[in-house]
């Protein structure tokens, strides 16, 4: 049997994009980009007031320092791109932290003349777990948290008053540290529907939707959806999405307790009502397997302990000048919790202010400082108080 060889984060990261490379390459006499590669560097300083998220709260000063690069390249019909991130992060006090980050995405969009289209996209990501999301379990143990997801999507019709859509998504979870290892999760989901568009500023689609979830332990099921999509442009300054979905979720190894049988869905604003501010609003209900995307800064993991999440995020960017910018980040949510014959309810608000400085267009420095805190009621999960401030820079060529 042949041997395998162990490759590293950076070895992953360097062979995916130099593949990406090769493949624009090949095609670089049709490129519509004449530069579609870039590369980087970034540093950057930060406090938590409490690093783990904990009622006794243990702060720290963290370092960074990584690379990143990417290219976005259009052949023709087709457009192929690669980016990735590789990140050191070393801990002042609490050594047992230090860890490698990285972060992997490749894909192509698609099309052919006889109006079939599609996309591929795969990322993959480890990063330290976002001990403020999910947790439930009071640890400062080092955990790393691996996620892997795949989507493809192949559509019949694009440009076309009608069209057939369908949809695969896989994804993959796991951890380092063995107490969170209950919440290592295996998904795929299915999707297949149709997408109507009566004019160019109201498009409207349904789909049924299947989805098989595997816990590392006994908490295995099935979800059916049926679901319900508008995309409209009522103004030139605001644009809605919306997804309303009803179905269904069983166990199907006796977790009844995680069952559930409603409504969930999605409604996104994105308002722009001059050059300089603009407004994303997004609400989102949603059970635990799928929740953890609803934020990705908060949510932490989408194999939590939710039965039910409800989370609510206002996102203001204004542009001051033409190289200064203010970002202030809200978020809160409330989950309905599970964990054995326990039950609970918890809620997380945070709020994250950040300034941007853009003095060459190659170079960004920023900082930000923020808040964050959860609410407690029952034994399952527990009360938090953290504040952080970091300060980081970033050099891109192109």
């Amino acid at each position: 049997m042949p041997h395998r060889q162990n490759r590293s984060p950076l070895d992953t990261l360097l062979r995916l994009l130099a593949a990406a490379l090769a493949a624009c390459g090949f095609g670089s006499a049709q490129a519509d980009d004449p530069n579609p590669y870039y590369i980087g560097a970034s540093t950057s300083v930060g406090y938590d007031s409490n690093v783990f998220r904990l009622p006794q709260a243990v702060g720290d000063t963290s370092y960074r320092y990584g690379l990143l690069g990417g290219i976005d390249q259009s052949i023709g019909r087709q457009r192929v791109y690669a980016s990735g991130t590789l990140q050191e992060t070393r801990f002042q006090d609490l050594k047992n932290l230090d860890h490698t980050a990285y972060s992997v995405n490749v894909g192509i969009d698609w099309a052919t003349i006889y109006k079939l289209s599609g996309k591929l996209d795969h990322t993959s990501s480890q990063s330290l777990y976002n001990y403020g999301g999910t947790n439930i379990v009071q640890t400062n143990a080092r955990n790393l948290e691996r996620r892997d997801e795949t989507i493809a999507q192949l559509s019949y019709g694009s440009d076309s008053l009608l069209s057939l859509d369908a949809i695969y998504t896989h994804r993959n979870q796991n951890y380092s540290d063995p107490a969170y290892r209950f919440n290592a999760l295996n998904q795929d989901a299915f999707s297949a529907g149709l997408t109507y568009r009566p004019r160019e500023s109201l498009t409207v689609g349904t789909a049924l939707r299947y989805t098989m979830g595997k816990y590392r332990l006994e908490r295995d099921f099935d979800r059916k959806d049926v679901d319900l999509t508008a995309n409209w442009i009522p103004t030139g300054s605001s644009v809605i999405n919306a997804r309303l979905s009803y179905g269904e979720r069983t166990s199907r190894n006796g977790g009844s307790a995680f069952d559930f049988t409603g409504t969930t869905g999605q409604l996104k604003w994105t308002y722009q009502p001059t050059g300089k501010l603009s407004f994303v609003t997004l609400f989102n209900r949603d059970t635990g397997a799928e929740s953890g995307f609803i934020n990705g800064q908060q949510a932490g993991t989408f194999g939590d302990e939710s039965r039910l999440t409800n989370a609510l995020s206002l996102n203001t960017t204004y542009a001051l000048t033409s190289k200064i910018r203010f970002d202030l980040n809200l978020y809160a949510n409330r989950r309905s919790l599970v964990f054995g014959s326990l039950r609970g309810h918890d809620s997380v608000r945070s709020a994250m202010l950040v300034a941007t400085y853009r003095p060459l267009r190659s170079l960004s420095l920023s900082c930000n400082a923020g808040h964050d805190s959860r609410r407690a009621s029952g034994r399952i999960s527990f009360d938090y108080d953290n504040n952080s401030v970091s300060c980081s820079a970033q050099i891109t060529l192109q």
